[in-house]
């Protein structure tokens, strides 16, 4: 079954987001249980997020709720890259400037997720942690579509609400909130050995030295 994973005095997080929004669908556990450990860096301005708005205005919207979620968390630091969303297949050396080195945990998007930011930010955040050989742990997480195999949870009943109030901040992006807590109860419901859990999210563990998809559980 699934390992947890347990954030350590010593720790330092990172997590890596193609949209601002995507934090805290599939990586809100370290934002609530971590963040003064926690560094999230947002790669594209999510302006093509928006329904029939200029690009520039959405994206200007997109930064301020993003802002608004970072007030509630009050993080180690966040970082804005700024990227036009969707065209992070044509920057694969947009996080190559970002030191990976210091983290112990790294959070990045699933590789075979349902959106293309998503798939090509797994893979040039692959290629630079490999790159700079970096020792940390890393997993990918989950948004809307989820894993066919997960290998790590983290256990985030009692903070449910909070993480409701996150994802709130992204107004304009409706219809997550429904889908990102249920697929959280789902997953709850599948450590049965825990029926304590109420609410987890799930984790891919990433070995990024040997190019295999997860690291099985033993």
């Amino acid at each position: 079954m699934w390992e947890e994973i347990i954030f350590e005095d010593d720790d330092r997080i990172a997590v890596i987001a193609p949209h601002p929004d995507d934090e805290c669908l599939g990586a809100a556990a370290a934002l609530l249980l971590a963040p003064a450990k926690t560094d999230i860096y947002v790669l594209t301005d999510g302006s093509h997020g928006g329904k029939g708005k200029p690009l520039a205005e959405e994206a200007r919207i997109r930064r301020r709720q993003f802002e608004a979620e970072m007030a509630i968390v009050k993080p180690h630091a966040w970082f804005w890259l700024g990227l036009e969303d969707t065209t992070l297949s044509r920057e694969p050396q947009a996080v190559s400037h970002i030191d990976f080195t210091p983290y112990t945990k790294i959070f990045i998007p699933w590789s075979d997720s349902l959106h293309p930011d998503h798939r090509a930010a797994a893979d040039m955040c692959r290629a630079a942690l490999k790159a700079q050989k970096s020792p940390a742990e890393c997993f990918s997480y989950e948004v809307s579509a989820p894993f066919r195999d997960p290998t790590h949870y983290i256990d985030i009943t009692g903070l449910e609400q909070q993480k409701r109030q996150l994802v709130r901040c992204h107004a304009d992006q409706a219809g997550h909130e429904q889908i990102t807590l249920s697929l959280n109860a789902f997953r709850a419901a599948q450590i049965i050995r825990r029926p304590d859990i109420r609410f987890a999210e799930t984790y891919l563990k990433i070995d990024v030295f040997d190019g295999a998809a997860a690291i099985p559980c033993r």
